[in-house]
């Protein structure tokens, strides 16, 4: 059974990557470009070996058990970067596997930290597939495999191969399967992209930007088209439809399905939800307050004030920008978004919501906004029994009960991503990284927002990070994206002895 599903993960690969070849051939009959050839080797070697794995599979009886879902989950991500990887290679968009790897890994896992300073000059075939590895990561592989091709995983539990993948998501049935589940949260994904391709388009975009911008935007990788990100448009009007589609994409896409059906209370009593847009109205009130008063009270330098917005409006939309993408975990930027240049002061508060992020059940990163909920709640109720110890409080998110092992769970995630932050550090500071510098580059690689700070910062890339440094952080992207527990479970030598 698990041949017969990597297989099937495989040569849904090979189908992605012939659809970019399709995309290369066109641009190679009206502009010369000669990547075509890369992307179809690639998707042959990959349908290949998919067959191969597809046919020793097929006649198996066994059925998938909760184990193997973890398994299954975290070498499908290995395998879609080892053979995503090899168009990089061949065309020479980069010349050495560790780059290729990054780069792979972190379009898979919508990280969106990038080792390239010359995208604009990538041929089209290359700039579809970066965007296309991170529509395909954004909701889950795994998860497209069961939406479309349910029978491929017949008899097992294939709700854990859901949790697996999406363990930020309350794996809430939308339908009576989780294969019908899967298939609703796909056509509220492609729905958002077709929708949001259109609005760009209908600004400055041409059809191929607003296509890949489109697909990364939902898919919150924030891989663009061009190394001054969305900035390069220099369009307000760009700049506002990526806006209200990354603040759309960091929702869980029940909600969408909850309001299609008209099931407002549902959506009202998401607490969830409300923290999340109270987040992005009460951060951007702090930015452009901070914009405003900064340079009035002497705070910042002359050099950070010039790469300030300067009016109202600029202000109001950078940070709307910045704060949106940072809690969708999108990682675009815009005209006026690099926070390095803006002063320290700034600093702070943009880290705290790369490390939050959206919400559970978005194609966000981050520890999630529900988490940070249920860890405040734990707070003030500790803090409540030790003034009335004679009293009993129950912690309640969106009107349900958080019980013990939900909140033991919580609590290890917390405990897990403080070691894991410490280990990265020390790790990073080893290879030959700043501690601010290492620290930042983990936290934006492990909550999937891409830029980081310094040479690994909104202007700068991160090329000329160490080998060593490299290799950890795409480990760190994964761990990310399928969260801590799914990996360091296959770790466990009694989570391989257990029945």
């Amino acid at each position: 059974m698990k041949s017969k599903l990597f297989g099937v993960l495989l040569l849904i690969e090979a189908a992605a990557l012939l659809l970019t070849a399709a995309v290369a051939l066109h641009y190679q009959r009206v502009a010369g470009e000669s990547d075509a050839i890369c992307f179809l080797l690639t998707a042959g070697l990959t349908g290949a070996l998919g067959l191969l794995l597809f046919n020793i599979g097929r006649g198996s009886r066994e059925s998938l058990q909760i184990k193997d879902s973890f398994l299954v989950v975290a070498l499908s991500w290995v395998l879609f970067s080892v053979f995503g990887m090899l168009p990089f290679l061949m065309y020479g968009t980069v010349d050495n596997v560790t780059d290729a790897f990054f780069e792979t890994m972190s379009g898979f896992s919508t990280t969106g930290a990038t080792i390239l300073s010359n995208i604009d000059h990538q041929p089209h075939g290359i700039l579809f597939w970066r965007s296309l590895m991170q529509w395909l990561g954004g909701l889950g592989i795994v998860v497209f495999t069961l939406a479309f091709i349910p029978s491929v995983a017949k008899g097992s539990k294939k709700m854990s191969l859901f949790a697996a993948e999406a363990p930020g998501l309350s794996v809430e049935k939308l339908a009576p399967t989780m294969g019908a589940t899967s298939r609703l949260l796909w056509i509220i994904y492609i729905v958002l992209t077709l929708l949001c391709a259109f609005f760009y388009h209908i600004g400055p975009m041409n059809k191929f930007d607003a296509v890949c911008h489109a697909l990364t935007t939902i898919g919150t990788g924030g891989f663009s088209t061009h190394q001054a990100s969305i900035g390069y448009y220099h369009s307000s009007y760009v700049e506002y439809v990526c806006i209200f589609f990354m603040l759309l994409s960091g929702i869980n896409f029940a909600m969408y399905y909850f309001l299609f059906n008209r099931r407002f209370e549902v959506i009202r009593k998401n607490e969830e939800l409300r923290w999340y847009l109270i987040a992005i109205l009460g951060f951007s009130i702090l930015f452009m307050a901070r914009f405003y008063f900064a340079p009035r009270f002497g705070i910042i330098t002359e050099d950070e004030l010039a790469s300030h917005p300067k009016t109202g409006a600029d202000r109001l939309r950078t940070s709307l920008f910045h704060v949106i993408a940072l809690l969708s975990n999108t990682g675009f930027q815009g005209s006026n978004c690099d926070y390095d240049a803006w002063g320290r002061l700034f600093l702070v508060p943009t880290v705290a919501m790369m490390i939050v992020g959206g919400c559970a059940g978005s194609t966000s990163g981050g520890i999630k906004m529900v988490r940070v909920i249920v860890l405040y709640k734990f707070i003030r109720k500790t803090i409540n029994e030790l003034i009335h110890s004679s009293s009993m409080y129950t912690i309640k998110v969106s009107d349900q009960t958080v019980d013990d092992l939900g909140m033991k769970r919580v609590l290890s995630f917390f405990s897990l991503f403080i070691i894991v932050f410490m280990i990265n550090v020390v790790a990073l500071s080893a290879a030959g990284m700043g501690f601010e510098e290492g620290a930042i580059s983990f936290l934006t690689c492990f909550s999937n927002y891409g830029p980081g700070s310094g040479i690994t910062g909104p202007s700068g890339n991160f090329a000329q990070i160490p080998t060593f440094a490299k290799w950890l952080l795409s480990f760190d992207m994964l761990i990310g994206r399928l969260e801590i527990f799914t990996i360091l479970l296959l770790f466990s030598r009694s989570f391989w002895r257990a029945k």
